[in-house]
C-alpha cells in the first residue's frame, strides 16, 4: 500500500525535493527536474504529452518523443519515493502523467 506522502519542490537557491519525513530526492538532470516541475505546477491534475515534451524539449524535441518523455518518466518515478508519479493511459503510445499528491505548502 502506498501511502499519501506530501512533497516540498525547492526551485529557487538549490534544487530540492523533500517528502513530509524529512527524506530528501536525488533528482539529476535539467530534464528531469524541468518534467517534475511541469507536473507540480499541476498537482493532482493529469498533464498532457505535448506539454511535457514543450516544457522539457521546447523548439528542439528529439525525434522519437514518446519513448524519451517515458524514458524521463521512468528515471523520475525511479528517484522519487513510490507512488508520487502517475500515468495515464491515452491511445496507442500516448500516455499523460500527473503528479499524484498535491505538494505541501
Amino acid at each position: 500500500m502506498v501511502r499519501n506522502r506530501l512533497v516540498q519542490l525547492g526551485i529557487l537557491g538549490p534544487f530540492e525535493v523533500r517528502t513530509d519525513d524529512g527524506v530528501v530526492a536525488d533528482v539529476p538532470g535539467a530534464r528531469l527536474r524541468a518534467l517534475l516541475i511541469a507536473l507540480a505546477l499541476e498537482p493532482g491534475r493529469v498533464v498532457p504529452k505535448a506539454t511535457l515534451i514543450d516544457w522539457i524539449w521546447g523548439e528542439q524535441p528529439p525525434a522519437d518523443t514518446a519513448n524519451a518523455l517515458q524514458r524521463l518518466v521512468s528515471r523520475l518515478r525511479k528517484a522519487l519515493p513510490e507512488g508520487l508519479i502517475e500515468g495515464q493511459p491515452g491511445p496507442v503510445a500516448h500516455h499523460d502523467h500527473r503528479a499524484a499528491r498535491q505538494p505541501a505548502r
